[in-house]
Formats: structure tokens, sequence, C-alpha cells
């Protein structure tokens, strides 16, 4: 969908005068042109030179797709520029330049690949060809409509056509499209809201009709009568594929999977459904993939955020032996994909390793490295394995979240907690270069959460903070706190919180609601009123099954009891960095203003960064030089309290 999950904006109602003193100074880090800040003093670029590396010490890849005909990978890097790598440890050879791809998909005969970017303009995402013996790329599909964007689109068997949506935000409806020789064809079918295609075999193209992130239907297309027939729309049924008469896919909350979360087999033929059989439990699928002859399924399952991949024989719709396991360690695994019949490709990374790529043979059980990856050897070994965490909240509902600890660290340790945004998306273990540095600097332990209303544990608790319970995510950060005073390790007196988007909403909340536990916070675009963030024009029935309808004005007063906004009065001055950017446009920018200046009037220590070129995201070096300089000027004033006690 269109909506990404990332900051919010705002407009500067004031200028942080820098001193002439501090302008002379060549020690001093610059402020950037776009950048208006107030309450950050200079920052001595000899403090913070030792959290800046150069973009080639640290080498990450992440697969884009595969070429099953030429056994060959088109991957990424830190740039995220698409490049060939033709064989296992070769050279990536760089394709493209500008373009920031959403998704990449190989033809059949691998001699070209389509690929989606909005490059040309943010949030409007274009369909493009690239011909590899040219080099070159071309756009695929022309759009005409105001808000218009392709984001989903699929190669034919045959590789003589690409189909794809046309998702028009203005008039809430999708047109499915055909492009062969550039020359482009739609379909008559009515498609209502947000579409996607997910694949493509001989006679049938498999669409996903999108209503929230726990609300999606599967249906089939069939272009030849131009008939579309539904395979699943009760639950919530997020991906699936084609396989020789079949459709699998992955569902929750449907009569097929009893109401749980279940991967189940349609039988075109037949016109019905049933749930996989698998050996023992399976956790929550996070994907599957079946392979090229359709003979052996790939499922990756997710457990408290690492992954584990399982491959099982697959024939007529049904399991058959599993193949025993070949990853060590704890890891997240992007972008599984199969290179033939017998061998499957991905990506892994955890909290202590950048991404690299993998591929195993089914016939010989043997691994080998694509890419390695690569670290400063400052950072090399700094933290520890991914470390699952579970608490119980106000409810006893489990809440689960990872930990990264410095190794070289002793006693009881300052504590970082962070709330992702989303909310219905889920914070897994990946590498994460901050969190080596703010661990190494200063001695951080860093707690990553995934609260109710996160993905990846079910779609009851996906749906647990909508609406009226919005409080009860709040509550989860809160009875967070309680855990934290039980560690040994872990510092209760020196506890930090740090959200974006909606997490920033979260952790404003939660410092509103314990304000003697909490002694900072770090707010990234946050939202901080309910109320005027379901104000706006482009809300639509997704946020409003999320937050609830503008109109209940019952809820609107309830949910203002939580918002930061409404309740300057009780923030009993906790040190607060905020970030914005102009051209963020989730958030309506006089909120977040009228909060900073309801703070700074009560003399709160307000460090705030207005960004006139970013948009949902502020980042960069002097952001996380503010960052890094924030936390410890908090960490050395907590301390000094402690001492004159």
């Amino acid at each position: 969908m269109k909506f990404t999950v990332r900051t919010l904006n705002l407009i500067l109602l004031g200028f942080v005068c820098v001193s002439p003193l501090a302008a002379q100074d060549k020690d001093i880090l610059p402020v950037p042109e776009s950048y208006r800040v107030e309450g950050v003093p200079p920052i001595r670029t000899s403090e913070v030179s030792k959290l800046f590396y150069e973009q080639n010490e640290i080498r990450s890849n992440l697969i884009w797709d595969a070429d099953k005909a030429n056994r060959r990978l088109l991957v990424t890097d830190e740039t995220r520029n698409i490049y060939l790598l033709d064989s296992p440890l070769a050279k990536p050879v760089k394709l493209t330049e500008k373009a920031v791809p959403h998704l990449v998909r190989f033809s059949p005969d691998g001699r070209s690949f389509l690929f989606i970017s909005d490059h040309e303009k943010p949030d409007t995402f274009q369909l493009y060809l690239y011909d590899l013996k040219d080099r070159t790329e071309k756009k695929a599909a022309l759009l005409t409509g105001k808000d218009e964007s392709i984001e989903s689109a699929v190669w034919g068997k045959s590789g003589d056509a690409v189909y794809y949506t046309k998702i028009d935000y203005e008039s809430k409806t999708s047109k499915l499209c055909r492009s062969a020789a550039l020359a482009e064809t739609c379909f008559e079918a009515k498609l209502p809201g947000i579409w996607y295609v997910l694949d493509a075999d001989e006679k049938h193209l498999l669409l996903k009709n999108w209503r929230s992130s726990s609300t999606q239907s599967l249906h089939v297309f069939e272009p030849e009568t131009n008939t579309l027939s539904t395979i699943a729309d009760k639950g919530n049924s997020p991906k699936g594929s084609l396989a020789s008469g079949y459709v699998v896919y992955s569902s929750e909350g449907s009569d097929v999977c009893k109401g749980q979360a279940c991967i189940a087999v349609y039988d075109l033929k037949k016109g019905r459904a049933a749930a996989l059989n698998f050996p023992g439990t399976i956790a929550p699928s996070h994907d599957f993939k079946i392979s090229p002859g359709g003979g052996n399924l790939l499922v990756q399952e997710t457990r408290d955020g690492i992954d584990h991949l399982r491959i099982f024989a697959f024939k007529n719709g049904s399991l058959g032996k599993e193949v025993p396991p070949f990853i060590k360690g704890s890891f997240v695994i992007w972008n599984t994909r199969w290179l033939s019949d017998r061998e499957v490709v991905y990506t892994l990374e955890n909290n202590e390793k950048p991404t690299f790529i993998q591929s195993f043979n089914l016939a010989t059980g043997e691994a080998a490295n694509w890419t390695k990856g690569r670290l400063p050897a400052a950072l090399d070994g700094t933290v520890g394995p991914p470390e699952v965490i579970r608490w119980n909240s106000f409810d006893n509902m489990e809440i689960t979240g990872y930990i990264v600890r410095p190794r070289t660290k002793t006693g009881r340790l300052p504590v970082l907690i962070r709330v992702h945004g989303g909310p219905q998306v889920q914070d897994r273990p990946i590498f994460d270069p901050t969190d080596a540095l703010l661990a190494l600097q200063l001695g951080v332990s860093i707690i990553h959460t995934n609260i109710r209303g996160s993905s990846g544990f079910g779609r009851s608790f996906m749906d647990a903070d909508d609406r009226e319970k919005r409080e009860h995510a709040v509550k989860d950060i809160r009875t967070l706190l309680d855990w934290v005073e039980k560690q040994k390790d872990l510092d209760p007196r020196q506890i930090y919180l740090q959200g974006q988007s909606y997490g920033g909403f979260v952790v404003l909340s939660a410092a509103m609601h314990e304000p003697t536990r909490v002694k900072a916070v770090i707010a990234e675009s946050p939202v901080v009123s309910i109320r005027g963030y379901l104000s706006q024009s482009w809300v639509n029935d997704f946020m409003k099954t999320e937050y609830g309808d503008p109109k209940d004005e019952a809820l609107m007063a309830k949910l203002d009891t939580l918002s930061p906004l409404n309740n300057a009065d009780r923030w009993n001055k906790i040190p607060l960095l905020m970030m914005m950017g102009k051209r963020d446009g989730r958030i309506p920018e006089a909120n977040v203003v009228d909060l900073k200046n309801q703070l700074q009037k009560q003399n709160t220590e307000v460090w705030y960064i207005y960004s006139t070129e970013d948009g949902h995201g502020v980042g960069g070096k002097y952001v996380t030089a503010t960052i890094y300089k924030f936390l410890k000027t908090q960490i050395e004033q907590t301390k000094r309290r402690k001492q004159n006690k």
C-alpha cells in the first residue's frame, strides 16, 4: 500500500542562534543548511567523529531476485542500487544508479528484469523494464491518474508480458493491466480499493485485495474469460502463489485454518481449500516459496523475530518429507528465492552481523556464501547475539522484544527502550550500526520492543491496540519498566525511551504516565494527538479501523487523555529530543509545534531539529551526532544526580 510508516512533519516557529564563538570554532560540527535547530548545544567534531565510518567500511548485500535460467542474482548494497552477481563471491556489477527499487523481478529467460521505483516522484511508483544485453531501462507503463501508483508486478510464465495493477488513491480503485513489448492493455475487471497482483501461470492471475494489514483477501482472475473468482475472503490472507492447479496461501482467522494461522492449499479444479498438515507446530509464516517445478515448498517461519527455514517435498497439494535444518545460528532472513528445484538462496543478518547472501543445495547438503558482510574492526564483536526477552503486561498478555547488550561493559547499565512505528510492523534483530555504536561508546543496553499491535504474532495480537484499546499499548511499555527493575544488569534509574512516528506517540505517552522512572525521551516525527492525526483529509478506512472514527466524540475524548499534546502539564520536565521534516505530510504541523512550545514554556529541556528537505524521517550525520550527544548528556546528568544524593 502507499502509506509507509516512517515519520511526521511541522513548521518551525523559532530559530536557534549559534554563538559567534561556536561559528568560528573549526571543531564544531556544522549544522546542515536545511536544518533549523533549537536547544541543541554545539557538538564537537572531535567528540563524535568516532561514530562515523566510510560507506565501504560496512558492507551488506540483499537479494533482489534470482535468475533460475542462468544461476545468478540481482542484489543490492547500502546504496540500494541494483547489481548483477554472476556467481558466488564474484564482484557485483552495478546496473542502476538513481533508482531505489520497491520490487525487482527477473524475466523467466533471465534476459531482462522489471523493477518498480518512485525515484522520479516520491510515493508514486512506476514500472520499468531493464534489458541486460543493451544495459538500458524503459518505462513499461504510463500513469494517467492524479494519484496513481504501480506497486506490484509479475511476469507471465512465458515471459512475453508483465502483469500489474495501477492503484488510484484518489478514486480508491485499481486497474489490472498487461504490458507486452511496452504496449499496455488493461482488463475490464472491476477492482474497488487497493489490489495487488501476486503471481501468474498460463491461465490465471493471483490477486490480493488489501483492506487493512489484518484484512486481506485472495482472488483468481482468468484473462481469457475476464472472470474473477474468490479464493479466500475470510480472515486475513496476505500471501499466495500458484502451483500446478493449486493456490498455496497463508491465512489466519479463516474457517480453513480453524481461526488460527496456517498455510492452506486451494484446489482450482475442485474449488475447495484445506490447511496443510505440517509435522509438529509451525510458527506464523513470514514467507513461503514454491520451487520452480512445484516439487518443494520452502516455509520461512518466525518465532519472536528469529527466522527459520523449513523445506518440504510438495506433491498434489500435500506435504512430504522435510529437509533437515541447514542454517546454523539465530538470524533474520530476507528475500528467499529458488535458484533451481534443488537450490535455495537467501539473505542472513542479525544484530551482530550485516547482511550477507548464502545458498543451500538440497542434493549435496552444502551451503555456499555469495557475498560476505564487512564491519570496521571497532564494531566487530561489540554486541552479543540476539537475545529474546518476554514480560507480562497489565492484563497478563505476553509481550516480547529483544535486547542488545554491550559485550565489554559490566554492572547495571543504562537502558534505551525503542518502540517502532506502524504499528503493524515487527522490530526484528537486524544489524543496526547505531545500536553497536551506542553500546560501544555509551555502554547502553538497547531493548527493541514488539508491543501489542505489532505484526508477526497473530491477528488478535495485531488488533489488540485498536481504537479504545490504544492505552493498552502504552501500558505494555510501562510494565516493561517493571521488568527492567528486576534485571541485575540494567539500571532502573537510567531508563530512556525512543520512538518514531506512532512509536513516538507511545514513548511520549508512556513518559507522561511515568514522570519519575523515565529520564529522557527521543521522539522522531512523533504522533502527538490521535484526534489531530485523524483530522486530515487523507485518512482512510484502515486508519479509522486502527485508531477510531474521528466522528466518535466519546472515543476521541478518551484518546485525548493519552495524547501528549493535550497533557503537556503532566510532562514533569523530562528532557526531550524531537525531530521533524517539512516534507512529511502525515501529521498536522501545528500539533507538534504546539507541543514543543508548551514544553519550552514550562522550562523543559527540549532539543529540536527541523529539516526543510526531509519528510517522514530525518536522518544523517548531524542527527546521529545529536542523538549520541543527547543520550550522553542525559546519562552524565543522571550519574551526577545519583552521586549528589
